[in-house]
């Protein structure tokens, strides 16, 4: 059997590669504050564009009946004669090359 007084070999200890584990307990969550403001926002803005572009606020006048007549003022123009000339002859020279020449 064995002898248990007997010096026992010395184990070779191994290198191995450590890992740090770093937990993050501030911070590492932002709530969702601010996405439930952008999602509000875009539906406010959603239902106001429906609203305008819907027409559903000129359908009180068209049910009321209003009429809306609104009397033009009279100006009184001076009468303005332009005599324009039936032809207008233009003389223009050119080199050839399109250029004017004088």
């Amino acid at each position: 059997m064995t002898d248990p007084d007997r010096e026992r070999e010395r184990e070779t200890v191994r290198d191995t590669e450590r890992t740090t584990t770093v937990i993050q307990t501030d911070g590492g969550r932002g709530g969702g504050g601010g996405v439930l403001l952008a999602v509000l926002l875009i539906v406010a803005l959603l239902a106001i564009l429906y609203f305008v572009f819907s027409g559903s606020f000129n359908r009180a006048a068209d049910e009321v009946g209003v009429n809306v007549n609104v009397e033009a003022p009279k100006v009184a123009v001076p009468d303005v004669d332009i005599n324009v000339p039936d032809k207008i002859d233009l003389d223009v020279k050119t080199d050839g090359e399109g250029n004017k020449s004088e």
